[in-house]
């Protein structure tokens, strides 16, 4: 298969042309993430069913053709772990692709190997062996070598015989719908990221008290707003730690914020006055501003030996159908859905996630049928993947 590096804008272009005359494409980028705000984007690459090629992206300085591409209603992108892919579409084209594919996701509805590395994923669907020794290569430096190049290409080349070899067997095992909805969930998932209250994730953040949860979220804000001033990192502009000692600590003056071990920082230093800024902002907020609590409370203990209970029987559906359980659902699901069947059945306007879509069709007459006491467990053959089986209980 025919490959190159393209620096120049007019190839790219006719390449794009390529792009929308094939209505598919395999997609991936790599970037450098660990010294700024976003990821920065250094290379992309494209896989034709015909030819694959690499783009630098500090060369070619219009890429909106690309991009116009990856997010119309008419090209198939796919991808492999495509977050980071889904993202930059989101930055670069202000929407997500409109159809997109991710093989990952894929071999986890049809095996339990999910999430599976593309290394893994070539080997086992293609029966070749790919190298991976530029994954902690600098992309950013120029000029690239022959070995990032070959890696680059090799990253992309066999996205599009998986997914057509994934296509077969999803079809052929009645689960094509189940991808569709999957990929749909993921491209979702990504783009709802921005109205996220990503301070809620601060650790120790949910055990405080409202005013100080506003005093965290306020300096979380603080952060974001100076990480992309700066165009660096957040958690290199102020510590997950400071902060939260901050929060706790509400200093008034910079005598009392220095008083913070690990304030003494000359990069930290600079900062004292806006720390203070925010803290005092937070404070000041009238009681019906502060944050809400979050809707993620801790269950009865009444509730966790169920939870392990529907785990083992989750565990279990997913060995007998060759589905991945990651995939399926979390620990976190499974409690959700305890909660759910427990608590709030006959109230709720939405069911918990493990009941919708296609893990409904996967686990949820099972789970509900456990919780309902209509089933019995027992071990039919331990050294089967799948050793348990429940059956109907009969009463004596």
């Amino acid at each position: 298969m025919p490959s190159r590096l393209i620096t120049e804008q007019n190839e790219f272009d006719d390449f794009c042309a390529r792009i929308r005359e094939a209505g598919i494409v395999g997609f991936d980028t790599e970037f450098v993430s660990e010294f700024y705000f976003q990821p920065k984007l250094c290379l992309l690459q494209f896989a034709l069913p015909d030819e694959s090629h690499l783009v630098d992206p500090f060369e070619v300085e219009d890429l909106s053709a690309g991009w116009s591409i990856m997010a119309d209603q008419t090209t198939t992108i796919v991808c492999h772990g495509g977050r980071e892919e889904l993202r930059f579409c989101l930055r670069y084209a202000g929407a997500p692709p409109g159809k997109f594919v991710d093989v990952q996701v894929a071999e986890g509805l049809l095996s339990r190997g999910f999430p599976v590395s593309y290394k893994n994923l070539v080997a086992k669907v293609m029966n070749v062996k790919v190298h991976s020794s530029e994954t902690r290569t600098n992309w950013e430096h120029r000029p690239l070598t022959q070995r990032q190049v070959d890696y680059a290409v090799e990253d992309v080349s066999f996205l599009l015989e998986i997914w057509n070899r994934q296509q077969k067997s999803l079809k052929k095992q009645g689960r094509m719908a189940w991808a569709e909805a999957e990929f749909d969930r993921m491209v979702a998932d990504v783009s709802r990221e921005q109205d996220r209250e990503g301070w809620r994730k601060l650790p120790g953040v949910q055990g405080l008290r409202p005013r100080d949860q506003a005093v965290a979220r306020a300096l979380y804000h603080w952060r974001i707003n100076t990480a992309q001033k700066l165009d660096k990192p957040p958690r290199t502009v102020f510590r997950d730690d400071m902060l939260m000692e901050v929060a706790k600590r509400q200093p008034a003056t910079l005598h009392e914020l220095n008083m913070t071990r690990g304030m003494q920082r000359k990069d930290y230093q600079r900062f004292g006055t806006d720390l203070l800024d925010s803290v005092q902002a937070a404070l000041d907020l009238p009681e019906e501003d502060l944050p809400k609590p979050d809707r993620a409370k801790a269950y009865p203990a009444s509730d966790d030996a169920l939870s392990r209970l529907l785990s083992l029987a989750l565990s279990n559906r997913c060995a007998e159908m060759s589905v991945s359980m990651s995939l399926v659902g979390n620990a976190a699901d499974v409690e959700n859905l305890v909660h759910w069947h427990i608590h709030h059945r006959q109230s709720a306007k939405h069911l918990p996630k493990l009941l919708q879509g296609w893990r409904g069709e996967v686990c949820g007459t099972l789970l509900s049928d456990v919780l309902d006491g209509k089933l019995t467990l027992r071990v039919a053959d331990p050294r089967s993947d799948a050793p348990l089986r429940f059956e109907p209980y009969k009463p004596s």
